[in-house]
């Protein structure tokens, strides 16, 4: 048998050197994928316990039942002044209400806290939901073996006003007044299209946000991220929870409960005549679209009570009611507002 070799007097290359040179590229490829998430890996965790030691949690850390929520608290009830509970957005942590807080507590007692697993709270056991009930069952646990009493003024943001809401149909009798800052809407992602391909656009996001977490990317991307407009120690304790892992998964789980979040508010209803003061920025950076249904939702919330208020903050976006001084202001405005209401026992309107 005989071996051809070309005019040169050297032997073909054979497909099987071909393949050779390509599992070496593909298993060079991969080592280097594999090296590079565990170097993401690791720079997370070095970077998440650096933030640890660095910015320690400022109020008290309670056990609900097997893990620890924190909570911070600012001023006193003076004369029967209903105490104030703050709640942040989707992944919000209570360092977003360094503008807002600080005033309220010089009328009445203020806390905001963090739900379970963003901010310094701990993680709930694995397969918890994290639905309305889920969340206003583990608030009002929070608030009794904290032994913060009521009456409650119940104060949400965003995602937080839904949370907010469905506190107040739980525990009728301990809230006494509602503020509404911007808040998520029951039918904001079922009402146009729009909205629902932005509910997908989410739910795709937040099914890898987590995975992007571990391997430190979204902590790196944080780092090209302006400031977000709160004093520099609140904006940097809110840089670090928005990079840590934990706070990742918890949004994600938060996120994945929507729907079941909208059915229960929607099927809560009204709020009857209890004080409710709705404060609504206008620019969302979304299509026309999506901004006129905003405003139209925002409209049906302020309808939730025979006793409300609707202000609408021209120019104002949609975090500016916390992170912006200009608006954290009005928001201060609306709460002392409602809080009067709620301790007279006067109404909102008069």
């Amino acid at each position: 048998m005989t071996t051809s070799v070309n005019a040169s007097g050297n032997r073909p290359k054979t497909r099987n050197g071909c393949f050779t040179w390509i599992k070496r590229i593909l298993l060079s490829l991969v080592i280097f994928l594999i090296a590079l998430s565990l170097l993401g890996m690791t720079y997370q965790t070095i970077s998440t316990q650096a933030d640890q030691k660095e910015y320690p949690a400022p109020g008290q850390l309670i056990d609900i039942g097997g893990y620890r929520l924190h909570i911070y608290c600012m001023g006193e009830s003076v004369d029967g002044s209903p105490t104030v509970i703050l709640e942040q957005g989707l992944g919000g942590t209570s360092p977003a209400w360094a503008w807002v807080q600080p005033e309220v507590a010089k009328v009445t007692r203020v806390c905001g806290y963090d739900r379970a697993g963003l901010g310094w709270s701990e993680s709930t056991p694995k397969g918890t939901p994290r639905d309305g009930k889920e969340v206003a069952t583990e608030l009002h646990t929070l608030l009794q073996k904290a032994n913060i009493a009521p009456p409650y003024v119940m104060v949400g943001h965003s995602f937080g006003g839904l949370y907010t809401l469905f506190f107040a149909h739980q525990y009728p009798h301990d809230v006494a007044g509602v503020v509404l800052l911007d808040s998520s809407h029951p039918d904001q992602w079922t009402s146009t299209a729009a909205g629902q391909q932005l509910y997908q656009s989410n739910a795709r996001l937040f099914s890898i946000t987590s995975s992007l977490a571990r391997l430190g990317v979204l902590r790196l991307r944080m780092k090209s991220q302006p400031a977000s407009g709160l004093p520099d120690l609140q904006n940097q304790e809110l840089a670090a929870f928005l990079s840590a892992t934990k706070d990742w998964d918890a949004q994600a789980a938060e996120f994945a409960a929507t729907t079941e979040l909208d059915n229960e508010v929607r099927a809560a209803g009204s709020l009857g005549d209890l004080p409710l003061f709705v404060l609504t920025a206008t620019d969302h950076g979304g299509p026309a679209e999506l901004e006129e249904l905003w405003q139209k939702l925002q409209n049906e919330l302020a309808e939730l009570s025979t006793d409300s208020i609707h202000k609408v903050l021209q120019g104002a976006l949609h975090a500016s009611l916390w992170a912006d001084p200009k608006y954290a202001s009005e928001s201060v405005i609306a709460i002392l507002k409602v809080v009067d209401s709620a301790q007279h026992k006067t109404s909102l309107q008069r």
